[in-house]
């Protein structure tokens, strides 16, 4: 007698439902991922920022001054006015370098912040480059620029004498003369005594016992060249206004 088989209906089995949830999870996963990502690390600058702006471990704790002697790196600093114990990130270094340009030595200044709690003050200073003399005595120093950032009573070594006005009017003129020594090569330059400019094209250096018309800046390097070669025939005026042509009187 032959058993008789019954067909068994389809099911669907608990690993292949199994199966499908890990997936539909997944997937929602790989939604929400650029989200909570997102979320994470907007939290954490959040609490970066924080730290650094009202955390006590980044405050300032010392100032560093570079570029200036030791009395001047005082008036620096004081003039600096660095907040002590204010958190690094909180410090107006715009505000302290206008307060520091302010000094007339200081030509400019980088300020900066050291992580974790230092403020660096980098100074340029003003370089002396010639003295003008003062309607009441004694002479202002005067940089490369014409700008004035000390007092000198008597004449200092090495400083020519430029007769000029620190007048606004006489600027020009003052400018051109200071632009004239720096084309000097520097031995040329220590023995000009004296520098008088009624203009900016009418630039004449006392050198020795003779005056050296130069004019006006231009092709300084040219009137440089043929002044050393004429400088071996003795003569009390030297124009080399036009270097092409010079004259000698």
């Amino acid at each position: 007698m032959t058993a008789t088989r019954w067909a068994r209906p389809p099911t669907t089995t608990s690993s292949g439902a199994t199966v499908f949830v890990v997936r539909a999870r997944a997937a929602r996963w790989r939604r929400r991922r650029p989200l909570l990502l997102a979320v994470v690390a907007a939290l954490v600058v959040i609490g970066l920022l924080g730290f650094a702006f009202a955390g006590p471990a980044l405050v300032v704790r010392s100032v560093q001054v570079t570029g200036v002697s030791t009395q001047r790196e005082a008036q620096v600093r004081a003039a600096a006015a660095v907040p002590a114990g204010r958190p690094l990130a909180r410090v107006d270094t715009a505000a302290i370098g206008a307060q520091v340009r302010a000094l007339p030595f200081v030509a400019d200044v980088a300020v900066t912040r050291q992580w974790p709690s230092t403020v660096r003050l980098a100074v340029d200073v003003r370089l002396p480059a010639a003295l003008v003399p003062r309607a009441t005595g004694g002479y202002q120093v005067v940089d490369a620029a014409g700008v004035p950032f000390a007092a000198a009573s008597k004449r200092l070594k090495g400083l020519p004498v430029v007769q000029v006005s620190l007048d606004d009017s006489a600027r020009p003129a003052l400018r051109a003369a200071l632009d004239v020594l720096a084309t000097l090569p520097a031995p040329l330059r220590a023995q000009v005594q004296a520098v008088t400019a009624t203009s900016p094209s009418d630039v004449r250096l006392t050198i020795g016992k003779a005056t050296v018309v130069w004019g006006s800046p231009d092709r300084s390097d040219r009137k440089v060249r043929v002044f050393a070669a004429l400088r071996s025939t003795p003569a009390k005026v030297y124009d080399l206004s036009s270097p092409d042509t010079p004259v000698l009187r």
